[in-house]
């Protein structure tokens, strides 16, 4: 699940939840991966916030179950916002930062940092797009783009 820019606790509870038919509360899922109940308290949170995970009351109680969402274009969406999260803003954050203590004599890093930038800040604006939009809408527009650009594979 790391490519996903899940942590390691994550992934592990939303496999737990994938492969489980009914809905489980956080005492369930630390019984079934062994992890502590503040690791599985704050993933449960992250992953719930990012659209992976639904939560329902349980009536007459103070606990949640929760189910992951099994719809293939919200877990895309919802792992694009966890990519800008992850990969792009930090990385453009870090540009300005190495930007602004570069030397003048440095020109050549300068540039090849101005690049690197400008392409976060192009994937940066594109999971953005993905992440907010409809999840149909965003699947059918990647859809019609690799219609119009097949895809290449290299000759051997």
């Amino acid at each position: 699940m790391k490519p996903w820019s899940l942590p390691k606790a994550a992934a592990q509870i939303h496999a737990v939840l994938l492969t489980s038919e009914e809905g489980l509360t956080a005492e369930e899922i630390i019984r079934l991966t062994a992890l502590s109940g503040g690791s599985v308290s704050t993933n449960l949170r992250m992953l719930t916030n990012a659209g992976l995970l639904d939560k329902h009351r349980i009536m007459g109680s103070r606990k949640a179950s929760y189910k992951a969402t099994l719809d293939p274009a919200r877990i895309f969406i919802a792992l694009a916002e966890i990519r800008r999260q992850t990969a792009c803003q930090p990385l453009l954050q870090m540009g300005e930062t190495l930007a602004s203590i570069a030397g003048k004599e440095d020109l050549g890093w300068l540039r090849l940092l101005s690049q690197l930038q400008a392409l976060s800040q192009l994937m940066d604006d594109w999971l953005h797009v993905c992440s907010t939009r409809d999840p149909e809408w965003t699947v059918r527009w990647i859809q019609k783009g690799v219609e119009k650009q097949p895809l290449h594979t290299k000759s051997q």
